[in-house]
């Protein structure tokens, strides 16, 4: 229950971009700019129940890493007051990537889930295709991994903004791209199938043309079984996304756009 949280708070999190064999083709055109940020409600439904359990904000600042023109990405969770009663959750994850390519340099995350506690700090060593990683669980102390690095994998922050490049009209509908995200001490992988476009309901009042994929995550990932993911893109220029949803057990875990400011 805990990763399906962590996972579904994350957004859009397990979808990859990549430029390989099999991977989604990009249009390497950016659709936002520095001080854009992305509020989102977090909601679980199972028959009448239907109600907010944790709030997310994506937020994307201009700087410069190593003396070059790169992205800050915070992307942090938190539980709302009612449910940090029973299962508090703070996720704190921040990215910084280039601004030419979109490469991931550095990412950090600071988790809290429940009794659960996890840091990352990566280093991205390109030249030597090597993430250097120091991961901690809870609070057992700093262990250092050489995670294999190659030009699909990417950090999880990161992945909002990649993923927001991609190029629709390459896409066909059914098609299925082989993905791979860095976390942890791990690299893992998922499938990701384009179902073309559709009308999102944000609200009653409130439906958006969107891009619909779903998510099956492959042996090995942090998902048992075969379950799926869904999730919608708007279908404009800017990409953003409108919503996610992940089955459980019981009733199933959402997450919608709650506020949107470019």
């Amino acid at each position: 229950m805990r990763w399906k949280l962590l996972i579904i708070s994350l957004f859009f999190s397990l979808t990859l971009l990549g430029q390989g064999k099999g991977c989604i083709p990009v249009t390497g055109k950016t659709p936002y700019k520095a001080g854009e940020e992305i509020d989102l409600s977090l909601l679980y439904k199972w028959g009448l129940v239907n109600t907010e359990v944790a709030q997310a904000t994506v937020k994307l600042e201009g700087t410069r890493f190593n003396g070059i023109p790169a992205y800050h990405v915070n992307f942090w969770v938190k539980s709302a007051p009612f449910f940090d009663v029973f299962f508090k959750m703070r996720e704190d994850f921040h990215s910084w990537f280039s601004v030419q390519d979109l490469k991931p340099l550095k990412f950090t995350r600071n988790t809290l889930e429940g009794k659960y506690t996890a840091t990352n700090e990566y280093h991205y060593d390109w030249d030597n295709q090597v993430i250097h990683a120091d991961v901690n669980f809870n609070g057992r102390g700093d262990e250092h991994y050489e995670i294999p690095l190659h030009e699909c994998v990417y950090d999880l922050p990161t992945l909002i903004f990649y993923l927001r490049t991609m190029d629709i009209s390459r896409m066909h509908k059914g098609g299925k791209y082989h993905l791979s995200f860095a976390i942890d001490d791990a690299v893992f992988d998922v499938v990701l199938t384009y179902h073309g476009k559709e009308t999102f309901s944000l609200s009653r009042s409130d439906t958006r043309d969107a891009h619909l994929f779903t998510c099956s995550v492959v042996k090995g990932a942090m998902f048992e079984g075969n379950q799926e993911l869904k999730f919608w893109f708007s279908a404009d220029g800017n990409f953003v996304p409108l919503g996610v949803m992940a089955p459980l057990r019981w009733g199933a875990v959402w997450a919608k756009l709650k506020d949107y400011r470019p």
